[in-house]
């Protein structure tokens, strides 16, 4: 038997560290955070009015603001290598699914994955553009394209897990539960779209436990069959 997705969660083990690494460095606190939400840098990506990113920041001028904005810049500039982990993460999967199952869907996910990179790239384009214009106050063109890529990310996420449901819920009963997480994600994705609120953060989280759940499958499942050709 060989490990098909070991080399994936080789890369959810350095996604792992990074990640906690990236709750260490963004602020953990903030001024006034949207309703629904108590995580600074997730009601950042999310914010869609003036108001609220001066809320989120703080009194013009003040020290307080100014160390918002270093950690923030600081956290989305590190953010650049998470989003290649994940990235990386997804596609090879995704890749690994196709190949063991002979199914094209699965080199879809591993496109959007490429995709969802880019929206995340050009997420923190805008965000650093927020924090350098936040002086004086000329950021609205980032703070509109600002909802277009974060949905290009979030919602592909919620895409990718969907597209390999199917590939969980032909395995063991463990594979039968990530699909079940999967498919509650992309629910929690909908209407956090639909009503912005507390309903981001839980989807937020459902995220990260697919990505926990995947990442403890690529490095534990065990397959009976060769590996097809890529194409």
């Amino acid at each position: 038997m060989s490990r098909p997705f070991f080399k994936s969660g080789i890369i959810g083990i350095l996604l792992i560290i990074s990640s906690l690494a990236l709750l260490k460095v963004f602020p953990s606190q903030a001024p006034r955070l949207p309703d629904g939400f108590f995580t600074p840098i997730l009601a950042f990506e999310f914010v869609n009015s003036r108001q609220e990113v001066e809320n989120l920041f703080g009194e013009p001028q003040s020290a307080y603001r100014a160390a918002m904005v270093t950690a923030m810049d600081l956290g989305n500039r590190l953010d650049y290598a998470y989003m290649i982990l994940y990235s990386l993460f997804l596609f090879g999967f995704s890749i690994t699914c196709a190949r063991l199952t002979q199914r094209r869907r699965y080199y879809f996910a591993a496109l959007i994955s490429i995709l969802v990179l880019i929206g995340d790239a050009m997420e923190n384009v805008q965000l650093l553009g927020i924090t350098r214009k936040l002086a004086d106050g000329g950021y609205e063109k980032e703070l509109q394209l600002l909802f277009y890529f974060t949905w290009l990310k979030w919602g592909g996420l919620a895409l990718i897990f969907l597209i390999l449901v199917p590939y969980f819920f032909k395995g063991s009963l463990i594979a039968k539960l990530i699909a079940l997480i999967g498919l509650t994600t992309v629910v929690l994705a909908i209407l956090s779209f639909l009503n912005r609120s507390v309903l981001n953060e839980i989807y937020s989280l459902s995220v990260a436990v697919m990505f926990l759940v995947t990442i403890i499958y690529a490095l534990t499942h065990r397959h009976r069959k060769r590996l097809v050709p890529y194409f």
